[in-house]
C-alpha cells in the first residue's frame, strides 16, 4: 500500500461514519505520512485537529480542490517538508514508545492520570 501513496501529493482519508462519530482513524493515516503523502482530513471526523495540521482538514470537494492546488504549489518546498513534519508530530501519541510510557506510568501509578 505504501507504493500508491509515495507517488501520490495528498490522499483524503475517508472513513465509514461510525469511525467518523468516533474520532477513529485507520492505518491509512500512518501509510500515507510516512510515505510523503499528505492526509486530508474531513472536518466531520470527531477530533480531526488532533489528527493533522489544521491546514489539512476540508469541509467539502472544492475544500479538497483548493487544498490540492495549494499542495501542488508548494511540492517539493521547504513548507512542504514542514507541513509533513506537523503530520508526523500528530502521529506521536500513537508511537509505540509514547505508549509504552504512559502504559508504564499507569502501572506503577495506578491511581493517578498522566498529564
Amino acid at each position: 500500500m505504501s507504493a500508491i501513496y509515495a507517488d501520490a501529493l495528498a490522499t483524503v482519508l475517508l472513513v465509514p461514519a461510525r469511525y467518523a462519530e468516533a474520532g477513529q482513524m485507520t492505518q491509512r493515516i500512518f501509510e500515507a505520512v510516512l510515505a510523503g503523502c499528505v492526509p486530508l482530513l474531513p472536518r466531520d471526523v470527531r477530533g480531526a485537529d488532533a489528527l493533522v495540521p489544521s491546514s489539512l482538514i476540508v469541509r467539502d470537494a472544492t475544500d479538497v480542490r483548493h487544498r490540492i492546488g495549494w499542495l501542488s504549489e508548494i511540492a517539493g518546498t521547504g513548507d512542504h517538508a514542514n507541513l509533513i513534519a506537523g503530520c508526523l508530530r500528530h502521529l506521536d501519541p500513537f508511537r509505540l514508545s509514547t505508549q509504552l510510557e504512559v502504559l508504564t506510568y499507569l502501572l506503577h501509578h495506578p491511581w493517578s492520570v498522566p498529564s
